[in-house]
């Protein structure tokens, strides 16, 4: 199987007088380290979120790629999968690194489901980094919290990837809407008595592997109503994954 990274903001670029320019990647919790593991660089395939949007894939594409170089790796293509691409399968193939990039988790997961993308991915054997809403569709059900009173009625649940069984919460605590909204704990505390998912911080991460999880970073465990922090800046936590797959030791 390939290695997941499960992120919740990897950095790559801020805004300076109202233009977006690129940054070093995040690396509070050793990061760069930890993913240079699996590759340290090749070809970059970027699946961006809006299949329409060609400029702003275009222009965030570019800065993602940049942004990894300026942080240590060597990356040489970089490919942006979107409505224009073709040959999806043939750049898959050719990938050292797969970003899933944020952006709308639900309008993401239908332009994913129209290109076949879950097949596709499970038959490769290299590296996939999803954020944010990329990482909330790699699991076998998406678990798709509302981010304010308008995406109340929203449906939350819905089918995914299926590149894993471990659902998350990313931008935990970071989001402006969580700041903003105080009902949104509330709302993830009722919500995991249905489903069990980990929420995690901008800057903290999750890798899988065939037998295990390791959590990097803050971190927090949903668990039928309540809620306990389980790592923190600075440490690891590895999970083993039990026969059954979709359950692992806390």
């Amino acid at each position: 199987m390939s290695v997941l990274f499960l992120t919740s903001d990897i950095g790559a670029s801020k805004k300076e007088n109202g233009v977006r320019v690129v940054t070093k990647l995040n690396n509070t919790n050793k990061f760069i380290e930890n993913l240079q593991k699996f590759v340290k660089g090749g070809n970059l395939v970027i699946i961006a979120s809006n299949p329409n949007s060609h400029k702003v894939n275009d222009e965030y594409a570019k800065l993602t790629f940049n942004s990894f170089n300026m942080s240590g790796f060597d990356f040489k293509k970089l490919w942006v999968v979107d409505e224009r691409t073709k040959e999806i399968d043939v750049l898959l193939k050719k990938a050292n690194l797969i970003f899933l990039a944020g952006g709308d988790t639900a309008g993401e997961m239908r332009y994913y489901t129209e290109i076949g993308l879950g097949e596709k991915l499970k038959s490769l054997n290299t590296v996939i980094l999803g954020q944010s809403a990329g990482a909330l569709n790699m699991a076998e059900e998406v678990y798709c919290s509302p981010e304010d009173e308008s995406e109340l009625n929203n449906e939350r649940y819905f089918d995914g990837l299926g590149l894993t069984h471990l659902n998350i919460e990313p931008h935990y605590k970071n989001s402006p809407h969580f700041k903003k909204w105080g009902d949104l704990q509330k709302i993830l505390l009722q919500d995991s008595k249905k489903k069990h998912f980990i929420a995690i911080t901008d800057g903290s991460y999750i890798i899988e592997e065939e037998t295990y999880f390791e959590i990097f970073g803050e971190a927090y465990s949903f668990d039928n109503g309540k809620c306990s922090q389980i790592c923190q800046n600075g440490l690891s936590l590895r999970l083993k994954k039990l026969p059954s797959v979709d359950k692992y030791v806390l």
